[in-house]
This record gives C-alpha cells, sequence and structure tokens, in this order.
C-alpha cells in the first residue's frame, strides 16, 4: 500500500481549519468582511486575518502521512478487535490517538482537555455481544464570556472494517477509510491547540461508525441531553485520495455534503417550510455554503463542490446523528472515489 501526502488532503484540512477559524475567531480578533457592493473581484475579497494564515501555513502534511501510516500499523481497526492488544486492534490505536492528542494539548496552556469517552454498546445488528466503544475527545476551551457554550466539532472515525464488519481479526488498514479523516482531526488539534478562540472546538476521534455511526451517536445524544449549543459539525470521511476509480485525478477540490429538509423536521415545521419554499435554507445547507465562502477565501485554488444531499447514495456518516438531534453538519468526502480501496 502506497500513502501519498496528497494536494488534496492537505486542502481538507486547510478549507476546515478556515471554516473553524472564521465561525470562531481568535480571541480578541475583529471581523473584516469586505464590502461586496464596491468589490466584484473573488480574488481580492481575502480577510487580512494573520492568524489563520499561520494555522494554515502550521498544516503539515508529512504528519498527516506519518498519522495515517501509524494508524494503519495496527493491522486491523474494526471495533470489535482487541482492546488490550498493546500493537494490534481498536484499543492500540485509541491508547496511540490519546497519547498524540494529549501532546497537541500541552501546547495549549492548559486550555485542552482530551478524555476517552466510554460507553457500553448493547448488542446490536452489527454488535454480536455487548461491548465497550472508545470516542477520544479533545476539548480546546473557548475564551469569550459572551461566547460560553458555543462549540464547533470536528471528527474522524478511526475504526475500520474488511468486507464484513463483524470480522475483528481480518486486516482492515483503512487508510482511506477513515485513518485519513482521523489524520485530518489530529493535525488540526495539533496547529490549533497553541491558539485562543471565542468559541470552543472539539476535536473527536470516533468509534463504532463501521457499526451504524454508533460513537458519533453516542457523543450526539449526551450533547442534547447536556443542552451544548453546538452551531456546527464537520466530519472529515474519506479525504485522502487525489486518483478516483473512473480515472479523475482532481487535486484541487473537496466535496461538501449538506442537507435541505431537515433531519429532525417536525410536521408543523415541514407545513411551515413548504408554505414559504424553504427547501434549500436549512442550517447545514447554509453551513455549507459558509464553507464554501471561507475555504475559498482563504486557501488559494480551492476548489469546495457542494452536493446538496445528506450524503451519498445509500450511504451515511458520523454527521447523520448530530443532524437528527438538531445540529448544523456537513460532510467532507474526496472529490472521486475509488472504491478498490
Amino acid at each position: 500500500m502506497r500513502i501519498l501526502p496528497s494536494v488534496t488532503r492537505t486542502l481538507t484540512f486547510l478549507t476546515l481549519a478556515g471554516v473553524l477559524l472564521f465561525t470562531s475567531l481568535p480571541a480578541g480578533a475583529q471581523r473584516r468582511v469586505p464590502r461586496r457592493d464596491t468589490d466584484s473581484n473573488p480574488a481580492s475579497r481575502n480577510i487580512n486575518h494573520p492568524q489563520i494564515a499561520r494555522i494554515v501555513r502550521d498544516i503539515n502534511a508529512r504528519n498527516i502521512e506519518a498519522s495515517i501510516r501509524k494508524l494503519v500499523s495496527f493491522g486491523t481497526r474494526n471495533t470489535l478487535s482487541s482492546q488490550t492488544d498493546p500493537n494490534r486492534g481498536i484499543g492500540a490505536a485509541r491508547d496511540w490517538l490519546f497519547a498524540e492528542f494529549s501532546k497537541a494539548a500541552s501546547l495549549s496552556g492548559g486550555r485542552m482537555t482530551v478524555e476517552k469517552q466510554t460507553f457500553e454498546q448493547a448488542k446490536a445488528a452489527r454488535i454480536p455481544a455487548p461491548i465497550m466503544i472508545t470516542n477520544v475527545v479533545a476539548t480546546l476551551r473557548g475564551t469569550a464570556p459572551e461566547s460560553i457554550g458555543r462549540t464547533y466539532v470536528v471528527s474522524g472515525h478511526y475504526d475500520s472494517m474488511c468486507s464484513s464488519p463483524t470480522d475483528a481479526t481480518c486486516d482492515a488498514p483503512g487508510a482511506n477509510d477513515d485513518a485519513s479523516g482521523t489524520a485530518a482531526v489530529l493535525e488540526m488539534a495539533r496547529a490549533m491547540a497553541p491558539h485562543k478562540f471565542d468559541a470552543t472546538i472539539v476535536f473527536m476521534a470516533v468509534a463504532g461508525e463501521e457499526q451504524g455511526l454508533l460513537g458519533a451517536t453516542y457523543f450526539a445524544e449526551q450533547a442534547k441531553q447536556k443542552g451544548m449549543d453546538i452551531e456546527g459539525m464537520f466530519t472529515n470521511d474519506i479525504i485522502g485520495n487525489t486518483l478516483g476509480g473512473n480515472g479523475v485525478r482532481d487535486t484541487r477540490s473537496v466535496r461538501v455534503f449538506s442537507e435541505g429538509v431537515p433531519s429532525n423536521e417536525k410536521p408543523e415545521e415541514g407545513a411551515v417550510r413548504r408554505g414559504v419554499g424553504g427547501e434549500n435554507d436549512s442550517t447545514a445547507r447554509q453551513l455549507a455554503r459558509f464553507i464554501k465562502e471561507t475555504g475559498e477565501r482563504h486557501v488559494r485554488g480551492m476548489r469546495v463542490t457542494m452536493v446538496y444531499r445528506r450524503d451519498r447514495y445509500l450511504r451515511g456518516g458520523d454527521h447523520i446523528p448530530f443532524l437528527e438531534r438538531g445540529f448544523p453538519a456537513i460532510r467532507f468526502t474526496e472529490p472521486n472515489e475509488d472504491y478498490t480501496h
């Protein structure tokens, strides 16, 4: 298996960094929004924000590749695999990620904390027996008093699978699905930990995705019960490839999936939406538009392709449990998938 520090992978991370930075500006920063009635040149509508530029520069493709290779080295990261073997299985990956996020936290001046969010999952369709599942969660606390509780979540899933999601012993390297997304989250945590932000940012590696979005569902449900103010959730899933199975090579694009009709819409809300024609105005879709505007502004040559669907055909990702609980959420995915991966 050959893993390259691809341009697409790096640009995906930079887009997310730009989105998070602009929605959760560094503490004390002032927004400098251009006047669009007088400035019609998109190339000149760059916000002169040195902290954003610095963090974008600090995203390191070599670090990302090294993280992917390390996750692959655990052989399998199936959620049902060993949780005690120090070298192979989901437990080894979990402990390595915890250690790496803790290293990032050491750069934060005490503002970032790291925890293992562990819960017992009952027997289910892809869970033959009750099992403990662990999310690795790094929380970078916001600093603005008026923004207490305002939170943004960025995630990737660190579990992997072979053809069968219940085969806990076969090799399942999962470089593309989804070591790529997990490495993105880890690198953003490293780059952003030294900086202060108005809002709180959660960097999260979840497990149980291949068994039915279990880790993300647990976090989202806990967030709902606690009344967390999650204003944006971004999941990175299958983001590392530049050459698709269709033979198309694209090193400058990323797809952003966003739903139109809200997953948690009530009947009376649906009636209002139909009455005003609001099928294209969901919070998720507005978030996607903002991602495109912000990503292309801060990363020259970046193209954000908005896909007006919740996810790919008959597929799903860790943003869905957040959507189902009323939180704005989107999915980042590479432009042309190669299913042989």
